[in-house]
């Protein structure tokens, strides 16, 4: 398998990974949502995530489906192969975005999956061709090289 193919196989698997998290979301974190953000309020390390979350308790429902459909976003972009890059950046900024909010040690996950989304991203950049030397250049163009 090429360098390209396993991007893409890759870039799949981690539309799959976003599927769960957003069916989890959905049907699972949907009925304990008020719970759940009274857990990251108390459990954020930056003094500004829990004044914010503390203010987002009261709508949980709609956070935590809101984050669902943000996931199913990025696992349709991942799946279809459109929008691949943009879907890989956006998966990272989520689960890093979310570290603050996140009690040690359960945001060091994040910070791996951002680091393999990253990997995966650029598995599936286009490969540059080689750079010619510049006496290939001259030659190739009937020049005598110095």
């Amino acid at each position: 398998m090429n360098r390209k193919a396993a991007g893409t196989a890759a870039a799949r698997v981690a539309g799959l990974f976003f599927t769960a998290t957003a069916i989890g979301n959905a049907f699972g974190t949907l009925r304990i949502a008020t719970g759940f953000l009274e857990w990251l309020r108390d459990g954020a390390w930056l003094p500004p995530f829990r004044s914010v979350l503390k203010r987002l308790v009261p709508a949980a429902p709609a956070v935590v489906l809101g984050t669902a459909a943000f996931q199913a976003v990025i696992a349709f972009m991942l799946l279809t192969g459109k929008g691949v890059q943009t879907a890989l950046r956006l998966a990272q900024l989520f689960v890093l975005g979310l570290i603050p909010c996140i009690a040690w040690p359960y945001w060091v996950v994040n910070v791996g999956l951002a680091a393999a989304f990253e990997a995966v991203r650029r598995a599936c950049l286009p490969r540059r061709p080689a750079a010619v030397p510049a006496a290939d250049k001259l030659a190739a163009a009937g020049s005598p090289a110095s």
